[in-house]
């Protein structure tokens, strides 16, 4: 988990009271952070992946002056109208499509300000922006910059000077001797023509994700900032500019817009009250549940709770009742010894999860960890797959609005990511899938292997499976199958006791092609529930 290090007297100064460093370290604690240090400068805390509005010095300070009754309730942000706009060029949807921006005006800014907005752009950038694939971040003195912008993409030989460089480069040689070019090249090595930002007088301002323009830096004195976000995913860049230009509202900037952007309307979302006093064993009134959630930054109308537009991690009331305990205190609730007597036991299953684990990792496989949901492009299109897929009422997004059915398209997108590190890449995946059974939705356990390299084929997928199956003292039987997400001819069925348990081959190179994988990749989808049945019936 990320680690803020913040300067102690600009935190105290932006919360509003000189609080004393005892109380500090106890409500910064039961804020549902971390705390590392508390010294005489500085703070140090470590942030919880599902708060990226706490990795700035201004967010965590916003929190935390709520948190201790100081500026309680929803915290209110005007946009000002502006003529500043932008326009999209058609080809960047190929290479980085999603966009925002926005004007802040009247920064003072010093060292420690500075410091504070490098940091809030590395943190988000690195956490919510997944390490720039997904959301980065350009930050700009404004006074250098013309308007209207273009978004757009040039060729490897257009020049133009990068930050901290004196003379002109190609986006080429940026990626190939510029240190941030050669970190973060595998984000661009793909794609024919680059991302840029460019104004009405031609100067660059930006080649996202990998670099600012030297023109367009900030430095002490700058007051006004233009900010621009690029990414994969339209929903975090704008999350990411809403955190972004509300932490420089709460150093006294003036919010501007860019074309539409930013929405920063609250957001408001319902709950049951008498739900909320069940599952936390209270007994809570209306107005009191309304000073709790004052004291985590919203406030209540009716039954509708009302959240500011940077809270990212508010999916369903679930996350109101989390801040609504976390407002409560921990510390307050009573503690109750259960009546009646139990001996804890391991769970068979999870016993023969971890075995299986241990067998592929002897075979000298990976293990990943990849999200329950998906969407249908991963799970259907792109593998040329025809399964029932349950979707998400209400999905708060398109990459994120099914449950997967299977983890073959999770393994792909691994090795999608990964396409930049060294091969071979041989990785497994324990985990659940959701498959409709009539009314009801079963979640059988399944694994999931991927073998990628060059000389990858059915035959070293073939001996890892058999390899896993003996080592459980039972034996497998194939039958040639047919499977559109896999080589014809190279694709078998796989049954174990007469039941059919999983799935071996050689992927499609057009399934390869849909997820942007050069290599060939064999894969393994075993059902481990199934498995561990047939397993405990031998016995």
């Amino acid at each position: 988990m990320p680690k803020i290090t913040i300067n102690k007297k600009d935190v105290l100064k932006l919360v509003g009271s000189n609080i004393p460093d005892e109380k500090l370290k106890d409500r910064i604690s039961m804020l549902g952070t971390d705390l590392e240090y508390v010294s005489k400068d500085e703070i140090c805390v470590e942030i919880f992946p599902n708060r990226p509005d706490l990795l700035t010095a201004e967010g965590f300070s916003r929190a935390l002056s709520s948190f201790a009754k100081i500026k309680t309730g929803l915290r209110s942000y005007k946009v000002n109208k502006s003529g500043y706009t932008f326009k999209v060029d058609a080809k960047t949807k190929k290479v980085r499509p999603a966009v925002a921006a926005a004007v802040v005006k009247g920064i003072k800014t010093d060292d420690i300000i500075i410091k504070s907005i490098m940091d809030m752009q590395d943190k988000l950038t690195l956490t919510h922006g997944r390490n720039r694939k997904k959301v980065a971040i350009g930050i700009h003195d404004l006074s250098s910059i013309k308007f209207p912008l273009t978004y757009t993409t040039k060729q490897k030989s257009f020049r133009f000077t990068p930050l901290d460089k004196s003379n002109e480069h190609t986006l080429d040689e940026i990626l190939e001797t510029h240190p941030k070019g050669k970190e973060f090249a595998h984000l661009l090595k793909d794609f024919k023509e680059y991302p840029v930002w460019i104004d009405s007088n031609n100067q660059v301002l930006s080649m996202p994700p990998i670099i600012n323009s030297e023109e367009t830096k900030l430095k002490p004195g700058t007051k006004d900032l233009f900010i621009d976000i690029t990414g994969t995913s339209q929903l975090a860049v704008e999350q990411a500019l809403n955190i972004i230009v509300t932490s420089l509202a709460d150093r006294n900037g003036k919010i501007y817009s860019v074309n539409s952007f930013p929405n920063l309307n609250p957001k408001k979302i319902k709950i049951d009250i008498k739900k909320v006093n069940k599952i936390l064993g209270l007994n809570l009134s209306s107005q009191q549940i309304k000073k709790l959630l004052e004291m985590m930054g919203m406030t209540m109308i009716g039954s509708n709770v009302i959240y500011p537009a940077y809270r990212t991690d508010i999916l369903d009331h679930a996350d109101i009742i989390e801040d609504i305990a976390i407002a409560y205190g921990y510390e307050n609730f009573t503690h109750e010894i259960p009546n009646i007597s139990t001996i804890a036991e391991e769970d068979s299953m999870h016993i023969f999860k971890e075995k299986i684990a241990d067998i592929c990792i002897g075979l000298g496989l990976q293990e990943t960890l990849s999200l329950h949901l998906s969407n249908k492009e991963d799970e259907i299109v792109k593998t040329n797959a025809s399964m029932d897929i349950i979707k998400i009422k209400n999905a708060l997004s398109r990459e994120y609005n099914t449950m997967r059915s299977w983890i073959v398209p999770s393994l792909l997108k691994v090795l999608k990511t990964n396409k930049h590190n060294e091969y071979p890449q041989n990785i497994f995946e324990i985990g659940k899938v959701f498959i409709k059974k009539g009314n009801n939705i079963a979640e059988p356990v399944r694994l999931g292997i991927a073998l990628c390299h060059n000389k990858a084929d059915y035959t070293e997928a073939r001996k890892i499976l058999d390899s896993i199956i003996s080592s459980i003292g039972l034996t497998s039987m194939y039958k040639e199958a047919e499977h559109k997400t896999f080589i014809k001819g190279r694709v078998a069925r796989v049954s174990v006791e007469n039941k059919e348990v999983a799935y071996i081959g050689e992927i499609h190179p057009e399934v390869l092609n849909n997820f942007e994988i050069d290599n060939p990749v064999s894969i393994i989808e075993l059902n481990l529930t199934d498995l561990f049945v047939i397993k405990s019936k031998a016995k």
